[in-house]
């Protein structure tokens, strides 16, 4: 139980702090540019925490557990970036599909950045967990 806690909680500092990072400084001129009148005046807080919950509990799942049972940091970062690349794949090829002025700008390089955080959540959350705990998941 305390290795799951202490992954969960890896995942979560890791992924929020990257999130943070990129949405604060690079990303939002880009998306402003790129996707303009389609963004609300602020954030629906309500979607945004509850998106960020469940994606947490997808990367902690999906990639850092197999990492930590593996004992393979690698496998949580080759999982992450799996996990990344499809859920973000999702969203975005669904908006492209769907939503007038959505550009494919906007999809190579928001698929990109879930592939590259998420994966790099794996991998960091993974070593954390192996490296602060001894016990099984």
């Amino acid at each position: 139980m305390k290795r799951a806690l202490t992954a969960f909680v890896a995942t979560a500092i890791c992924f929020s702090l990257l999130d943070f990072i990129w949405l604060g400084t690079i990303a939002f001129p880009f998306y402003q540019s790129e996707i303009g009148p389609l963004l609300l005046p602020s954030p629906n807080w309500t979607a945004g925490l509850s998106f960020y919950f469940m994606y947490l509990i997808g990367i902690f799942y999906f990639a850092v557990l197999p990492g930590v049972r593996a004992g393979s940091a690698l496998k949580g970062l080759g999982n992450g970036a799996i996990f990344g690349l499809m859920a973000y794949g999702t969203y975005d090829l669904t908006n492209m599909a769907t939503l007038a002025g959505w550009s494919w700008t906007v999809v190579f390089v928001d698929m990109a950045w879930g592939a590259f955080a998420t994966g790099l959540t794996g991998l960091v959350a993974s070593f954390a967990t192996l490296k602060l705990t001894s016990s099984p998941a």
